[in-house]
């Protein structure tokens, strides 16, 4: 009988060993796939960055301005030339933000609108408030939102975006405080580190990707002062 005991007694300390590492085993893999996921879609949609003005037909001063609307540790706004063959839609407005505190506390979240002409007028591109409670129907048509990851983690030393100058410095920020007009203009290169950690109760340790992007289009970053010749 006390053979019998601690043969059981053994075989079940393994089997929830067993059940344990491979439960960890999952959350890790669905860690995995998900920044590498998140980032990869990041990446995809910063390189098609663009100033207004270098689309067809967007001629006016308000066409003028920076590929880069916002930036910030953890959220940034910019104009893309995404889906948008011959200029058909104009350009989209794509936003990434995570959420650091409350209910949605790391939930990465992206944002995809097209204005509501792809034609521009005095004031360029314009964009209906497709979150308003009185939005018409085909103005929140034209945003599409979609979660990328859950469990993602970003601090002072660690943040989601960080953003690198003209001269490969990185321009320094402070949590909660977004980028100057003068600094974005000085945007050439973004790094995405998307850390992740599974709410699974094994908690196996966070996962992390990070990708540096180089605007490809030199246009969306660069000015008349920048490199020029005498």
């Amino acid at each position: 009988m006390m053979l019998l005991a601690v043969v059981i007694a053994t075989t079940a300390t393994m089997t929830i060993s067993f059940q344990r590492t491979n439960s960890q085993n999952i959350a890790r893999q669905d860690q995995i796939d998900v920044a590498r996921s998140a980032t990869e879609r990041i990446t995809k949609t910063i390189r098609t960055a663009i100033k207004p003005s270098q689309l067809p037909g967007c001629t006016a001063t308000a066409c003028d301005v920076d590929a880069f609307i916002s930036a910030s540790q953890t959220s940034m706004q910019f104009y893309a030339n995404l889906q948008n063959a011959s200029n058909l839609v104009g350009p989209r407005r794509v936003t990434y933000s995570l959420a650091t505190t409350g209910p949605d506390a790391g939930k990465l979240v992206e944002k995809v609108q097209v204005p509501d002409s792809a034609t521009p007028g005095a004031a360029g591109y314009v964009y209906c408030n497709a979150e308003l409670a009185g939005a018409s129907a085909a103005c929140k048509a034209r945003l599409t939102v979609r979660t990328l990851a859950k469990g993602v983690l970003s601090s002072g030393s660690q943040p989601l975006f960080r953003y690198f100058g003209t001269t490969g410095a990185e321009l320094p920020l402070t949590p909660g405080v977004p980028l100057t007009a003068a600094q974005i203009e000085e945007v050439l290169s973004v790094e995405i580190l998307v850390k992740v950690q599974s709410p699974s109760p094994s908690r196996p340790k966070p996962t992390t990707y990070i990708q540096r992007v180089l605007l490809p289009n030199t246009q969306a970053v660069l000015r008349n002062d920048v490199g020029a010749t005498p």
